[in-house]
């Protein structure tokens, strides 16, 4: 019946009636198909409000340009959506506003992604107005510390370098909630990695971290190393598309032989390997694999391996039990060289298969038991 009336009121109505009253999933998904192309309501906590507002606060703050007016109604949507906003994703904030507000007005947003700046300029380019500024990023990070719940942090394509990511650490050094890092498709280099890396001590908590398509050299690869050896909370870590070279993946290497925590890592398209497709890097690889029980996902796709390089991969996974997963495309592996790791890689996956197994067996018998006992 709740239903049946819902499909009937008006979806036009001001939000600060409809939100407290209506609660209807019928209502708001008739409410978001007004106004939405594509809308996915598993992006949004499986609900229909949670989309609808979620999506239009994240419409007002891109079309946001600073004037008083929009700020007073901007500040009248936040009242209105304060419980509502779990996530938002800002493709363009062009106004560079002081985000206090809206840690303020969001007590429960948990991942915010934003990227400053204008799209779809036109004619009208400027190459100033793409990007966090230095005066963004000191804001920013003023502002980490006094969020209770943000864990997600995605800060993609904002043209992020060094001086600015040392105006970040400050906050997220200070911010011990933030699990997932997301720097992506940035400026940083080696000066800024180093100071990223101030994150990732005994203290840290960040679980994933992405660092793909930036700047980092070996320099950066060394300071990373380093922080790896010792750091107990990163499960993820994606360095996709930089510079390392042989020497940079030499020192990640070296690191992770003694890192007891990391599951996944990236390093495709980082130039591993030397002109001959060996090199130091391959080899401090090959003996990390022999040594390292945790990762079980690596991709190093993209690095110029050489045949030989692929035997010596080959050889170390005889002895490793862990890896399941080994992306080797655009390399020169021979092709019985890869088939022969593939079957190490199947051999390590089956012990797991069968333990999953057994564990869903084990669940079946204990819900069949649970109701036999019921009856």
């Amino acid at each position: 019946m709740q239903d049946k009336l819902a499909e009937l009121i008006q979806t036009d109505l001001p939000l600060n009636v409809s939100a407290p009253l209506i609660d209807s999933e019928v209502y708001w998904k008739r409410c978001a198909a007004d106004l939405f192309q594509t809308c996915v309501p598993s992006d949004h906590g499986h609900s229909w409000k949670q989309l609808f507002f979620e999506k239009t606060v994240e419409e007002a703050l891109e079309n946001f340009d600073g004037s008083e007016q929009a700020h007073t109604a901007l500040n009248r949507l936040l009242s209105t959506s304060s419980e509502l906003v779990f996530k938002l994703k800002i493709r363009q904030f062009a106004s560079h506003a002081d985000l206090a507000f809206l840690f303020d007005a969001l007590p429960n947003l948990y991942s915010l992604s934003i990227t400053f700046g204008s799209r779809n300029v036109g004619m009208k380019y400027e190459r100033s107005i793409f990007g966090m500024k230095l005066a963004d990023a000191e804001c920013l990070s003023q502002q980490l510390p006094r969020t209770e719940t943000l864990t997600q942090l995605i800060l993609n394509e904002n043209v992020l370098d060094d001086e600015k990511v040392r105006r970040l650490v400050v906050g997220l050094r200070d911010k011990l909630t933030i699990t997932d890092l997301d720097l992506s498709h940035n400026k940083i280099s080696d000066r800024g990695t180093r100071a990223l890396c101030k994150c990732l001590g005994k203290d840290s908590v960040i679980a994933h971290l992405s660092l793909c398509d930036n700047h980092m050299h070996s320099e950066g690869g060394k300071f990373l190393g380093r922080a790896v050896q010792t750091n107990t909370s990163l499960l993820k870590l994606n360095l996709r598309l930089n510079r390392l070279g042989e020497k940079g993946g030499c020192y990640m290497f070296e690191g992770l032989k003694s890192n007891g925590s990391l599951k996944q890592l990236n390093i495709s398209g980082n130039g591993l390997a030397d002109d001959s497709g060996q090199g130091e890097a391959v080899r401090v690889l090959a003996a990390m694999l022999r040594v390292n029980s945790t990762i079980n996902k690596m991709d190093v796709s993209s690095n110029s391996l050489g045949t030989e390089a692929g035997v010596v991969m080959r050889d170390a996974l005889e002895e490793n039990k862990s890896l399941t997963s080994l992306d080797l495309r655009v390399n020169r592996v021979a092709p019985d060289v890869a088939s022969a790791i593939r079957e190490l890689l199947r051999r390590n996956e089956l012990p797991r298969l069968a333990s999953r197994a057994a564990g869903i067996s084990d669940k079946r018998a204990a819900r069949k038991n649970s109701t036999i006992q019921e009856r």
